[in-house]
């Protein structure tokens, strides 16, 4: 499966986008124009191509499609700062400082993994001893819970490391509102504080961070391997990819990377995010690093046989139109991981049990 996948039109683009710019035919592009919207990647593809050789170095009719990708990434990015910009007047008010996460923080950050990077929320992270204060200023500036149904609000306030997603009443922006990055009843353990001691500040936004280098990828291959959402599991890996050959010119960069994944407990997400990006997209990362990581992060060949089973038929079946046998059952598989990682057992089938049968579209 990894030889099928490296062989795809979208995984030799992203690999090198430079060639393949230029060596692609039209039928080529068709695909990768294709595939990329499959796994919402056109627009970094977009600007990839805008930034290494322009679009008018294109056949008219592929830079037509990836003109008005770069036009919807242009309109994102005006987008995620507006939000950014309306979450920091909610919290200034209040003096309360937050991280922005993810997407929105690649995108405010200025970081290369923010290049045509698209998003449907924006996330951050309060203090947890903040969470009330930050509820109430968000009310008081428009936004509202979009859980209203009793077991949900418990299921958030009680068991994750979120608060109910909101909603924007004007904008219809959503904001997710986390006060650490795993549930608290997660089989990962995770001190929080350690992350709030490396946050760097934003520039133009005073009381506004991101996490640092380390963290970043950490929380990155974390949100990847630790979640049974896996739509957009190809652009979750495009993005570490991003931020690795961002961050390795850093001095010290790997050596505190080993640390950082050891003493925040994620070696074992890191060692997944290495294997699938050095196996599929090349990222350069030293093999004395993987080795390392392999020894302190690496579960048995058995459940690494299993997750290669399961990861690669996610991504395989964004990547190609083409139906992949076992997806159904290999997405369940790794929704139930999912909570199974977030919560115990004696949680996790009740959990499950409601979902399935008394779920309610609110």
């Amino acid at each position: 499966m990894i030889n099928l996948l490296r062989s795809s039109i979208l995984l030799r683009f992203l690999r090198d986008p430079v060639t393949a710019s230029q060596s692609f035919s039209l039928a080529q592009w068709a695909i990768l124009i294709q595939s990329a919207r499959r796994a919402n990647l056109l627009s970094r593809v977009a600007c990839l191509v805008d930034k290494l050789i322009g679009l008018d170095a294109l056949h008219p009719k592929v830079s037509f499609h990836l003109s008005s990708a770069l036009t919807v990434a242009q309109g994102n990015q005006r987008s995620v700062f507006w939000e950014v910009r309306k979450i920091h007047q909610a919290l200034t008010e209040y003096n309360i400082p937050f991280v922005i996460l993810k997407g929105a923080a690649y995108i405010v950050g200025g970081f290369e993994a923010g290049l045509g990077r698209l998003l449907s929320d924006t996330d951050i992270m309060v203090p947890r001893d903040r969470l009330d204060e930050t509820e109430a200023a968000f009310y008081k500036n428009g936004w509202i819970t979009t859980k209203f149904d009793a077991y949900d609000q418990r299921y958030y306030r009680t068991w994750m490391h979120e608060l109910p997603p909101m909603q924007h009443l004007d904008r219809g922006t959503s904001l997710d509102v986390h006060h650490t990055i795993l549930p608290p009843t997660s089989s990962l353990k995770l001190d929080v504080d350690k992350l709030w001691r490396h946050i760097q500040p934003l520039k133009n936004f005073s009381g506004a961070y991101v996490l640092g280098p380390a963290d970043m990828i950490l929380h990155s291959a974390t949100h990847l391997f630790h979640d049974g959402e896996l739509e957009n599991s190809l652009r979750d890996l495009v993005d570490l990819d991003a931020l690795f050959r961002s961050f390795m010119p850093i001095e010290g960069f790997w050596d505190h990377l080993y640390s950082r994944a050891i003493e925040l407990n994620l070696s074992r997400p890191l060692f997944y995010a290495i294997h699938y990006l050095t196996k599929l997209l090349d990222t350069p990362v030293p093999n004395d690093f993987y080795q390392s990581i392999l020894q302190i992060g690496a579960p048995r060949e058995s459940i690494s046989s299993i997750m290669d089973f399961l990861i690669l038929r996610s991504f395989a079946s964004i990547v190609f139109e083409q139906k992949i046998g076992l997806l159904g059952p290999s997405k369940f598989l790794m929704y139930v991981r999912s909570h199974y990682l977030r919560m115990p057992i004696h949680l996790l089938l009740p959990h499950l049990f409601r979902k399935q049968f008394f779920s309610t579209n609110n």
